[in-house]
C-alpha cells in the first residue's frame, strides 16, 4: 500500500550524502509511494530530474546558519502541509530534526534519522565543532528509527548516544548499479574536458570542501604524472577549496594534465566515469573517515574501472576487487601497474558483486519492510 514520505536533506544536491538520499527517494518513488523531498540548494533550480517526486529547495544566500534557519522553518511548513506518514531526515541537524520532531508530534508520523558521518570531526576545534557535536548527541534519541551505513559508526552511535541497538537499522550505501553497468562513454564531456581517445585517464571523485583529502593527494598525483607522459587526472567535485587547488596545479605547470571538472550532475556520472581507466580513492585514516562508506568506490567498480584505494572505512569489503595501498607513497606504482594490466574477469566480478550487494532496489525494499514491520 502506498504511503506518504517526507524526506529532509540537511545539505545540498551537490553533497555525497545528498546523492545517497536522493537515490533512496527515487527508488521509493519507483515503488509507488508519494514523496516530498526538501533540501537546501546551491544551484538555482535544484535537481533537474524530479519525476513524480514533489521537490522543493531553497536557494543559498552564502550565510550558512541563515540558510539553515530558513530551511528549518520552510521544511516545517511544507511538511505540515504534506502531512506525511513517515519523515526521513538526513543528518542530525536543526533544519531536518526540528521539523521532523514537530511533525511527529502534530501528525503522529513515524520519524527516521539517517546518520552517515561524524560531521563534527571535520570542523576545527571551536564553537562550530562543539555545536554540531551537540546536535549529534541531542536529536537522534528522539527518533523512532536511526539508520546508518557503517559498522564502526553504528558502534559509536550505540556507545555514545545511548540508543538501543534495536532502534538502529543498517542501511547500506547503495548505488544505481544498472545505470553504471549500462553506461557508455559520454563523448560530449570528453570534448568539453579536453580528453583525447588515447589518453590514459585516472579519475578522482571527492568533495573539495572542508572534508577534502585532495591536499594530501595532489603531491602524489604530480609525482605520478612526471613519470607517466600519456596520463591525465580528472578531478570531479567542487567545494570551497577548489580554486586554491586549481592555483596549486597551475603553479606546478600541470593545468593541462590535471583537469578540474567541477560539479557534475549525478545523472551524468556513469558516462563520465567511463572515460577513465582507473578510479582512485584516498581517505586519511582518521576516526571520522573510518566511519564513512565510500559511494565512489562502489560507483567506480560498477562502471568497470580498476580501483586503487587505501583500506579505510568499509573498503575491506572490496578486498577481492581493488588494489590497496597503505600509504600515499605506494599509489603511483600501484596506479601504473593497474593501467598496464587488463584483468577483465576481475572487472566483471566486481561489477556483479556491486550489482548483487549494493543495488538500491533491494536495499530500499528491505528498508520499507522493516519500517512497516516496526509500525505494527
Amino acid at each position: 500500500m502506498p504511503v506518504k514520505i517526507l524526506m529532509l536533506n540537511a545539505l545540498t544536491e551537490q553533497s555525497g550524502s545528498g546523492v545517497r538520499f536522493w537515490s533512496i527517494a527515487r527508488e521509493l518513488s519507483h515503488e509507488g509511494h508519494s514523496l516530498c523531498f526538501l533540501e537546501r540548494s546551491i544551484a538555482k533550480n535544484g535537481r533537474l530530474e524530479k519525476g513524480r517526486i514533489r521537490y522543493l529547495s531553497t536557494v543559498e544566500t552564502g550565510f550558512l546558519w541563515l540558510d539553515i534557519l530558513r530551511a528549518t522553518w520552510l521544511n516545517l511548513l511544507h511538511g505540515l502541509a504534506f502531512r506525511p506518514e513517515y519523515v526521513f531526515a538526513l543528518k542530525p541537524m536543526p533544519n531536518t530534526c526540528v521539523p521532523s520532531l514537530l511533525i511527529k508530534k502534530i501528525c503522529r508520523s513515524k520519524v527516521i534519522v539517517d546518520i552517515d558521518d561524524l560531521d563534527f570531526e571535520y570542523y576545527p576545534k571551536g564553537f562550530r565543532r562543539r555545536l554540531v557535536r551537540f546536535f549529534f548527541k541531542l536529536f537522534p534519541r528522539h527518533f523512532d528509527v536511526v539508520t546508518t551505513h557503517n559498522r564502526y559508526l553504528k558502534d559509536i552511535i550505540i556507545d555514545t548516544l545511548d540508543i538501543s541497538p534495536e532502534k538502529i537499522y543498517f542501511l547500506p550505501q547503495g548505488v544505481e548499479s544498472q545505470r553504471f553497468l549500462q553506461a557508455q562513454q559520454d563523448h560530449g564531456y570528453r570534448e568539453k574536458l579536453g580528453i583525447k581517445a588515447n589518453d590514459k585517464v585516472i579519475v578522482y571523485c571527492a568533495s573539495l570542501g572542508i572534508t577534502s583529502e585532495f591536499q594530501h593527494v595532489l603531491p602524489m598525483l604530480v609525482d605520478f604524472l612526471r613519470s607517466s607522459d600519456d596520463a591525465k587526472i580528472l578531478v570531479i567535485g567542487d567545494g570551497v577549496q577548489r580554486q586554491d587547488f586549481v592555483n596549486k596545479v597551475k603553479a606546478q605547470g600541470m593545468q593541462k594534465r590535471i583537469i578540474f571538472a567541477g560539479y557534475i550532475p549525478h545523472s551524468d556520472m556513469p558516462g563520465v566515469l567511463k572515460l577513465a581507466k582507473v578510479g582512485i580513492n584516498y581517505m586519511t585514516p582518521t576516526k571520522a573517515n573510518q566511519c564513512r562508506a565510500s559511494i565512489k568506490v562502489r560507483e567506480y567498480l560498477a562502471a568497470g574501472l580498476n580501483v586503487v584505494c587505501n583500506p579505510v572505512g568499509e573498503a575491506e569489503i572490496f578486498t577481492d576487487y581493488v588494489t590497496f595501498c597503505n600509504t600515499l607513497e605506494e599509489f603511483p606504482e600501484a596506479i601504473s601497474k593497474t593501467l598496464a594490466v587488463k584483468d577483465q574477469d576481475r572487472v566483471r566480478a566486481a561489477q556483479e558483486f556491486v550489482r548483487a550487494e549494493y543495488s538500491w532496489p533491494p536495499i530500499v525494499k528491505d528498508l520499507l519492510a522493516y519500517l512497516v514491520g516496526t509500525a505494527k
